[in-house]
């Protein structure tokens, strides 16, 4: 899905400083591991984006699993950004999900961005000091990661990006509201019929 195809969740997760830019291409891959505040599906990501030159090769953006901190092996979320969708000027540019993934609060998760560029003209904003506690920024030597690749923790600097998650819904309290009213239904028969009334209502 494109960037900006779908109303975001909730604002969770963000570090929205920079200094410079990691360059991002066949060469390496850039990561950030982020923890989720918000149990629900995450089903947008912005990410502080540009591009230099004119690259050939699309802007793959993952969502991973954590491990010790690090970017896991699972591959829960990708999308393919066409070097069209991003600027050349560095921008928040909003990645949506077709399929949101679920996230549970406290637990951490790794956001990378790789291509087959080979001159490296993409590149993610980052800081130039530790800034967002809720996780490091690393890098991979290569392109694509893989299943199981070494990554180099760069704990003086964070990328910046937005995490956003829609949070479970919640009942409409319907039901339990009617079945209060039962109980002070004076008669038996009337509060009977009043929990049967109420039972039909949403939850």
């Amino acid at each position: 899905m494109l960037p900006g195809a779908a109303v975001a969740g909730t604002l969770d997760q963000q570090q929205t400083a920079t200094v410079y830019d990691a360059g991002v291409g066949a060469t390496v891959t850039v990561a950030q591991v982020f923890r989720a505040g918000i149990t629900g599906k995450l089903d947008r990501v912005d990410l502080l984006i540009d591009h230099l030159a004119s690259p050939t090769d699309p802007l793959n953006v993952e969502i991973r699993n954590a491990s010790s901190g690090a970017p896991g092996s699972t591959v829960l979320a990708t999308v393919s950004l066409p070097p069209a969708s991003v600027p050349t000027i560095s921008t928040f540019v909003p990645v949506t999900f077709a399929s949101p993934l679920a996230v549970v609060a406290g637990t951490q998760y790794a956001i990378d961005l790789y291509s087959a560029d080979p001159s490296s003209n993409y590149g993610w904003g980052v800081t130039a000091t530790d800034l967002y506690a809720g996780g490091d920024s690393f890098n991979f030597t290569g392109s694509p990661p893989g299943p199981s690749p070494v990554w180099n923790d760069d704990p003086a600097q964070d990328t910046a990006f937005k995490t956003y998650v829609v949070p479970p819904a919640s009942g409409t309290g319907q039901r339990a509201r009617a079945l209060a009213k039962c109980k002070k239904k004076h008669s038996k028969k009337a509060r009977k019929k009043c929990r049967k009334k109420a039972k039909r209502l949403p939850v």
